[in-house]
């Protein structure tokens, strides 16, 4: 296999004081694994020129490729094109090509003199269009490393990798076989207790698993660089799917909430929810994507207990006796939705999402779950722990799971 040594050097403050998260890193190699490429080295540094030169220095004579990401645009914070100037002793140069990229973006609209400065680049840099935004990048090759400066918004950083950066990187230095990989999300079961299921013993040897956590979906991803590794992983993944498939709720394609919806345009079934303690966020999840006109007709937020007594038809006495969060309410909430938008199914949702609010009855994280349909209105309680925002998402991915699995019900009918 052909090694060919490369570091990701992103850089940016906001990736280090927690505002956001470092995504371009994860993308870069998820990209460039199937190109036959790896990264050895991963390096943040703040939106400092001593640290960011500090880096590039260190880094030149120990890869064969870095690729930078963040300080490239307009602003005073974007130091980064004449950082590496200085660094490698390059003067710093209004480079024609992409000045030309520049003012080509802004053909029918004003340009702001500011923007211009994101034409100047190192002395014998090669410009990298930039498709998705205005400022370019640009490639340079220092003592036999070739360096691609990209610019730190992660849709802009994707697509120019995948556009300019990879294409050269083939004519460059050419990769060795393609890492192959697949994910997939699980739902209702630990780490521990998916690793526990998982047929290892019967994996072809070519193919590797990985696990990762994102709440309240266990991750798994399966892997492979043998010259046959579509071949493998197809084999892996029947194995899984017959242990596992139960509990299988999301591929690299597809979402829950994008599967939930292909399953309900399947089963022919129009869906309504009424949401209290979730306040909207599985109508969120099944609206991402385009086409959920189809099989949702309608979704509440019925926060108060007077919106659920005038919109869900919800008895007051009801409430003032079980309480509005509790089984009663959650199916009146369901029945009075599905009524209300003659729908076949409804979901309902309602609970206690914290901090406050809790009590010794009812604590923080008590959520009660409703679906109403033809002949069936059901309901059940749930004790979620975490955060606010953690107990929000597992109601809402439990509401999916309820979801899911009455229409899987409905296609094996």
């Amino acid at each position: 296999m052909n090694i060919v040594r490369i570091a990701v050097l992103a850089s940016g403050d906001e990736l280090l004081n927690g505002n956001i998260s470092d995504t371009n890193t994860r993308d870069i190699a998820r990209l460039l694994g199937p190109a036959g490429y790896r990264l050895n080295t991963a390096l943040c540094v703040p939106d400092n020129p001593e640290a960011i030169a500090r880096a590039i220095l260190a880094l030149i004579p120990q890869q064969d490729v870095i690729i930078a990401t963040g300080g490239l645009g307009s602003t005073g914070d974007d130091l980064t094109a004449k950082t590496v100037a200085q660094a490698l002793g390059r003067p710093l140069e209004e480079n024609p090509d992409a000045l030309q990229m520049i003012k080509k973006r802004f053909s029918d609209r004003e340009l702001n003199p500011q923007v211009l400065r994101q034409a100047l680049m190192p002395q014998k840099s090669v410009p990298l269009p930039n498709r998705e935004g205005t400022a370019p990048g640009f490639w340079l090759r220092q003592q036999g490393c070739d360096l691609f400066f990209l610019p730190g918004v992660p849709s802009e950083m994707r697509s120019m990798l995948e556009q300019a950066v990879i294409p050269a990187l083939k004519r460059s230095k050419p990769g060795g076989v393609p890492l192959i990989q697949r994910d997939y999300g699980f739902f209702g079961l630990s780490e521990p207790q998916l690793e526990s299921r998982l047929p290892y013993a019967k994996f072809p040897p070519e193919v590797e698993v990985g696990f990762s956590l994102d709440y309240p979906l266990v991750r798994l991803a399966l892997r492979s660089a043998s010259i046959d590794a579509e071949q493998k992983l197809d084999e892996a993944e029947a194995l899984l799917v017959a242990q596992l498939g139960d509990y299988l709720v999301e591929r690299a394609d597809q979402t829950m909430a994008e599967h939930v919806g292909q399953l309900l345009r399947h089963a022919g079934l129009k869906l309504t929810l009424a949401e209290s303690c979730t306040g909207g966020l599985i109508s969120q999840m099944l609206t991402r994507t385009a086409g959920a006109s189809e099989f949702l007709e309608r979704s509440a937020v019925t926060y108060a207990d007077t919106a659920k007594i005038d919109w869900l038809n919800v008895p007051a006495e009801l409430i003032a006796t079980k309480g509005a969060v509790s089984a009663e309410c959650a199916e009146a909430m369901a029945a009075g939705a599905r009524a209300a938008a003659g729908a076949d199914l409804a979901l309902a949702v309602t609970g206690i999402a914290g901090p406050t609010g809790g009590s010794d009855e009812k604590p923080v994280g008590t959520v009660y779950l409703a679906l109403a349909a033809e002949g069936v209105c059901q309901a059940r309680g749930y004790k979620f722990h975490g955060d606010r925002v953690k107990i929000q998402q597992m109601s809402a991915y439990m509401a999916l799971e309820w979801i899911r699995r009455f229409a899987l019900e409905c296609l094996d009918t």
